[in-house]
C-alpha cells in the first residue's frame, strides 16, 4: 500500500510537471514577455507557444534553437495537418512566411492553451516563465472591430527576455471648415482650415475632410477606406464632394474612383465617399505617408441653430484593420467635429417713456468688401414692436429706420460691428465671446447706444428709442407774445409814417 502511495504520488508530479512544461519548459532557461500597448484603447491578447527546442548558441555567438518540436499551443488536429514541427520551422524564412503561417493557425483554429493577458490602454503587461521558442500573439481585442481597433496576430521569436510594443497602428481624420468675414475679405480661399466659424443663413461654407493612413499600410493586400460625414440640419450639403490622395506638396485628384453619395444637394445629409480598395486606384502614388483628402460645400439654411449650440457635422472613418492574409475586418475612428455659428440682432422699439411704439420699420445692411451696403432685411411698419435679424455672421452693419412712426422723429442710422471668438481648434468647439462680452454683459453697440449679450441665444439685444417731434406753443404761451411784440413794432411803424407823412404835406 505504501509502494502505491509513493506511485500515485510521482504521478501527480509527473502530470503536473507536464502541464507546466507545455508553457515553461519542463527544465532549462525561461524568459519573460513584456507586452506595450501603444494604443488608445484596452486591448487583450493571446499567447500561445508554437515550436519550442533545445536552447544553443552558435560559433558567431547567436541563440539558436534546434531539435524543434510542436509546442503546447498547437492543436493536435493542427499538428498532424501540418506535419513536421521542424520542418515548417526552416520554410518561415521571411516575415511574410511567418504572417502567413499566422493566419494558417488562426484561420483554421489550429490554436489552443493560451495565456492570456488584457494591457490597458498606453500600459505593459508581463508574461513569466516562457520556455525558448516561437510564440503567437494574438490581438483579439473583444470582436475586433470598432472605434480604433486594429487586428495584429504575429509570430515572436523568444530565446531571452522581450519587450513587444503591439501593432496597433490606425489611420486618424480630421474634419476642418473656412472661416471668412464678408466685410474684410471676399477671397476665402486665402482663410486657414479650422475647427470653427461663423457665417450668415445663406452662405456657402467650405469643409475639407482629411485622413490618415496607418504606418503599416504597405503590408495590406487590399485596403479598404470609406469617410461618413453626418451634417446637422442647418446644413445642405451641395453634391460637389470632390477626393485628393495629397503627398506633401502635391495632390491628385482620384474623385472618379469614388462612390460618393449623395448624388443630389440635400439637408441635413450623410456624406459617404468609399474606396473600396486603396490599393487598387491607379494615378498617384499611395503609401503610409499619403493623405486621402475630401473637399466639398453646404449652404447655411434657413433650419440653421442660432447661438452657442451651433450647427455642427461629424466624420469618422472606416478602415481596413487585418492585415493577415485573407484578412477582411474593419474598425473605426473616433468622430471629428466642426461648427458653424451664427448669431441675431434683435431690436426693441420704444419711446421716451420706453413703453413699445408700433409702427415702425426698419431696414438692415451689411457692407461687403468693396465698402459698398447691401441690404440684408426689411421690416414693414406694423403691431410689431420687435424685429429681429436672425442668421448673422461677423462685419459691418448698418441700422436704419426706414419708417418713422407718425409724430415721432427719425432716428440716426445705427452703424456697429459684430464681432465673435470661438474656438479654431478644440475636440468639440465653443463659443466664447459676442462683440467683445460674455453671457448678460452689456456692450456699446455704437456711440452712446448699448446692448445685450446671450451666448446661448447668439443675440446683441438693444432697445431703440424715438423721440417725438416738437410741439408748437399754445395760446398764451410765448408764441403769442412774439405776435403781440409784433403787431406793436407794426403800430409804432405807421405812426411815425403818418406824422412824417403830414410834416412834409405842411412844408409843401
Amino acid at each position: 500500500m505504501k509502494h502505491m502511495r509513493k506511485l500515485l504520488a510521482a504521478a501527480c508530479v509527473l502530470v503536473l510537471a507536464v502541464q507546466t512544461a507545455l508553457i515553461a519548459g519542463a527544465a532549462g532557461p525561461t524568459y519573460k514577455l513584456t507586452l506595450n500597448n501603444t494604443g488608445a484603447t484596452e486591448h487583450t491578447f493571446d499567447i500561445y507557444q508554437i515550436f519550442t527546442g533545445d536552447l544553443s548558441v552558435n560559433a558567431g555567438g547567436d541563440k539558436v534553437l534546434a531539435n524543434i518540436v510542436w509546442g503546447s499551443g498547437v492543436t493536435p488536429a493542427g499538428q498532424a495537418a501540418i506535419g513536421s514541427a521542424s520542418t515548417k520551422a526552416y520554410t518561415l524564412a521571411s516575415e511574410s512566411d511567418a504572417k502567413d503561417f499566422a493566419e494558417e493557425l488562426v484561420t483554421n483554429n489550429y490554436l489552443t492553451g493560451a495565456v492570456t493577458k488584457v494591457v490597458g490602454a498606453g500600459g505593459s503587461e508581463e508574461i513569466t516563465d516562457l520556455a525558448p521558442g516561437y510564440y503567437l500573439i494574438k490581438d483579439r481585442d473583444a470582436t475586433q472591430s470598432g472605434e480604433n481597433s486594429a487586428y495584429t496576430a504575429f509570430l515572436l521569436k523568444i530565446v531571452g527576455d522581450v519587450t513587444a510594443s503591439t501593432k496597433l497602428d490606425v489611420p486618424s481624420v480630421e474634419k476642418k471648415v473656412k472661416d471668412i468675414n464678408d466685410t474684410a475679405d471676399d477671397d476665402i480661399s486665402d482663410n486657414a482650415w479650422q475647427d470653427s466659424a461663423d457665417h450668415d443663413i445663406g452662405d456657402t461654407i467650405p469643409y475639407q475632410l482629411a485622413g490618415t493612413l496607418p504606418g503599416n499600410y504597405d503590408e495590406y493586400a487590399a485596403y479598404y477606406y470609406r469617410f461618413t460625414d453626418e451634417m446637422s440640419a442647418g446644413l445642405t450639403y451641395q453634391a460637389d464632394a470632390r477626393v485628393f490622395v495629397v503627398n506633401g506638396a502635391s495632390e491628385t485628384e482620384i474623385t472618379g474612383q469614388a462612390t460618393i453619395t449623395p448624388a443630389a444637394a440635400a439637408a441635413g445629409a450623410t456624406l459617404t465617399v468609399e474606396i473600396t480598395d486603396l490599393k487598387a486606384v491607379t494615378g498617384p502614388t499611395i503609401d503610409k505617408n499619403s493623405k486621402i483628402v475630401v473637399r466639398y460645400t453646404a449652404v447655411l439654411n434657413n433650419s440653421a441653430v442660432v447661438g452657442s449650440a451651433g450647427n455642427p457635422n461629424t466624420v469618422y472613418l472606416t478602415y481596413s484593420n487585418d492585415p493577415n492574409p485573407g484578412g477582411s475586418g474593419t474598425g473605426t475612428t473616433p468622430k471629428d467635429k466642426a461648427v458653424v455659428f451664427t448669431y441675431q440682432l434683435v431690436i426693441n422699439k420704444i419711446d421716451e417713456g420706453s413703453n413699445p411704439l408700433e409702427n415702425a420699420g426698419f431696414t438692415l445692411y451689411k457692407k461687403d468688401s468693396t465698402g459698398t451696403w447691401q441690404e440684408l432685411k426689411k421690416f414693414t411698419p406694423g403691431t410689431d414692436t420687435t424685429f429681429t435679424f436672425s442668421g448673422l455672421d461677423d462685419g459691418d452693419y448698418k441700422l436704419v429706420e426706414s419708417d418713422v412712426p407718425e409724430g415721432y422723429n427719425k432716428l440716426d442710422d445705427i452703424e456697429f460691428t459684430i464681432t465673435a471668438a470661438h474656438d479654431a481648434s478644440a475636440a468639440n468647439p465653443t463659443l466664447t465671446s459676442l462683440c467683445g462680452g460674455a453671457e448678460g454683459d452689456t456692450i456699446t453697440l455704437s456711440g452712446t447706444q448699448q446692448a445685450s449679450v446671450s451666448l446661448l441665444s447668439g443675440a446683441i439685444t438693444a432697445s431703440i428709442m424715438n423721440k417725438a417731434g416738437a410741439i408748437l406753443p399754445s395760446t398764451g404761451g410765448i408764441g403769442t407774445k412774439l405776435f403781440y411784440l409784433f403787431g406793436s413794432v407794426l403800430a409804432v411803424g405807421a405812426a411815425v409814417l403818418l406824422v412824417t407823412k403830414k410834416r412834409m404835406e405842411a412844408e409843401d
